[in-house]
């Protein structure tokens, strides 16, 4: 279809497992380095040892599992589709991975000693879903596990970037018309109309994005069995490399 509409994150997972290279998979495809650069980040606050078992969940293109194998960790991570599972584990052999959501986890409970889910919570599409996440860590998780949950907003991105959420071609035209000007609108129709003959693919989203500030974020992991231990601003990377904190983001650690 030239034009693919989003309404919710199980469509979400679908469009990802249609990528046409794995690595697109990944939270940022075009952006390597920056991945690179978070998953050591989130390695290093976590401290993971050779004891661990570590459980990443929405784990894209398997990178961290990948880097966490490297250091002789038992590690899995959950992928949102058989799909993508099937993929993951067709690029990389030896890699462990299990088809499922985060608000219904494939495991044990009182298993896991490392969690990880960044960037992937904010994808949820309503509070109720995120509280069957967090309790969904805290069963798996053993007594004094830690929890790394990087990348929440703070506020509605969608709002405070000028997106168009929805699933009307034309609505989305008149958008870009009215926030992004004539050569944006322009540009869009060559898009659609090569998209009718098979030569582009255009995406729309009407899908909801969960955000909460830190105390609210803390009250709702303490609701469902988390024990807050930090919180701090996400990091960002640009083109040149240059670190530094995020405006709308923030990274939590918690335990049970």
């Amino acid at each position: 279809m030239p034009v693919l509409r989003v309404n919710n994150y199980v469509d979400a997972y679908r469009l990802r497992a249609q990528a046409e290279d794995v690595h697109d998979l990944a939270a940022r495809p075009d952006k390597p380095f920056v991945t690179e650069l978070v998953n050591r980040q989130i390695l290093d606050a976590i401290q993971p040892s050779s004891e661990d078992f570590l459980v990443d969940i929405g784990c894209g293109d398997a990178s961290l599992v990948r880097m966490a194998g490297a250091r002789a960790l038992k590690c899995v991570g959950i992928a949102g589709s058989v799909e993508e599972k099937l993929r993951l584990e067709s690029e990389f052999p030896g890699v462990s991975i299990l088809a499922g959501q985060a608000q219904s986890l494939p495991l044990e409970s009182r298993s896991a000693t490392k969690i990880v889910c960044n960037g992937m919570m904010h994808y949820l599409p309503s509070e109720d879903d995120v509280k069957a996440a967090l309790r969904e860590m805290a069963r798996i998780a053993i007594p004094g596990a830690t929890i790394w949950i990087g990348e929440v907003p703070e506020i509605n991105e969608y709002v405070h970037y000028g997106m168009y959420r929805g699933n009307s071609m034309l609505g989305y035209l008149w958008h870009l018309l009215g926030h992004n000007g004539l050569r944006a609108f322009l540009g869009m129709i060559r898009r659609w109309i090569k998209a009718v003959f098979g030569k582009e693919r255009i995406v729309l989203n009407s899908a909801g994005m969960f955000y909460a500030s830190p105390d609210r974020m803390r009250t709702l992991a303490k609701s469902c069995g988390l024990v807050p231990k930090a919180h701090l601003r996400s990091k960002e990377i640009d083109s040149e490399g240059k670190i530094s904190d995020s405006k709308l983001r923030y990274d939590y650690v918690f335990t049970v």
